[in-house]
């Protein structure tokens, strides 16, 4: 009966990382969004397909390129040649222009200094998000650069779990093979919150292009942190105790939330002093707990609930 038990835990936590969906293109990032923007080499290859995947990059050497900053389309540099644009960002002299609808997102220019050449869509952008977006779902396109010939790519949701950097840690990642039909495959990680691509890869130079955004997805890599946060008892009847460190909640507005199996938040606490008791009163069952701090997730776990 014991084993039994366990199997059914052990099998119940698994389902509790349930499939993130892309469900729209609500969530992109507003404008004033920076983030440091790195290169490496991808020494290692770029991971598996498939459900709950852990890559790892944290041993590849990234250099800095320069900082993202997003920004309003209609009051850019280039939004006369772009006016469907409802996403943009700048990157060391260069922009990107996307239009984000109800059942997909397109790359109108990528990395251009100037329109109507290089990475300039116009004649016909090419899909890389599809709404919704389903954990095997694919979807096919055609894209045409301006002066170029029609390409076709075919956008594959083909894997999630956790992808950990030399900076971050970030979990419900989303990755989305690119596969353009010649041999050539590019992928795209996703965060959720917001909807933006943080690892890319490009298949003909090998190389991985790491946006260093910090989200609520992502897990800050503080070591401190493993022991300044502790919670008691687990397994729990009723009431929880949270203990934080000085120094912790003295530079942090900390809170706590309690995750049921599909994600959704059934509990939600701020921690407001070294000790904090809180009151369940939900059902039974096995919650993933996460530590935030403002919207960064500084540590997550599991807590019982019997």
């Amino acid at each position: 009966m014991k084993n039994l038990f366990l199997i059914a835990i052990s099998a119940f936590t698994m389902n509790m990382f349930a499939q993130p969906v892309i469900s729209n293109g609500n969530n992109i990032p507003t404008p004033g969004l920076t983030a440091p923007v790195y290169y490496g080499t991808a020494t290692a290859g770029v991971g598996a397909a498939g459900a709950n995947q852990t890559w790892n990059f944290s041993a590849i050497t990234f250099s800095p390129i320069g900082t993202l900053t997003t920004i309003n389309p209609s009051a850019s540099t280039y939004s006369a040649s772009f006016p469907m644009a409802n996403y943009a960002y700048s990157l060391s002299g260069m922009y990107s222009y996307f239009d984000a609808t109800s059942t997909k997102m397109e790359v109108l220019a990528y990395s251009i200094s100037s329109p109507g050449s290089g990475n300039d869509f116009t004649p016909n952008p090419r899909t890389v998000l599809k709404f919704p977006f389903n954990y095997t779902d694919s979807q096919p396109d055609t894209w045409q650069k301006v002066g170029g010939t029609v390409n076709s790519v075919t956008i594959t949701y083909d894997g999630y779990g956790t992808l950990i950097t030399p900076a971050s840690t970030y979990s419900n990642v989303v990755r989305v093979k690119e596969d353009y039909g010649n041999g050539s495959v590019d992928y795209q990680w996703y965060i959720l919150n917001p909807l933006m691509s943080i690892l890319a890869y490009n298949n003909s130079s090998n190389t991985l292009y790491l946006t260093n955004a910090t989200a609520i997805t992502g897990v800050k890599d503080n070591k401190y942190l493993e022991v300044s946060v502790s919670m008691y008892p687990n397994p729990v009847s009723d009431k929880l105790t949270i203990e934080v460190s000085d120094f912790l909640l003295g530079n942090n507005n900390l809170s706590l939330n309690l995750l049921n199996a599909f994600g959704q938040v059934m509990k939600q606490v701020s921690i407001n002093s070294v000790q904090t008791n809180v009151d369940l009163n939900i059902t039974s069952g096995i919650y993933l707990y996460q530590i935030l701090d403002k919207n960064n997730i500084l540590k997550t776990g599991k807590v019982i609930v019997e």
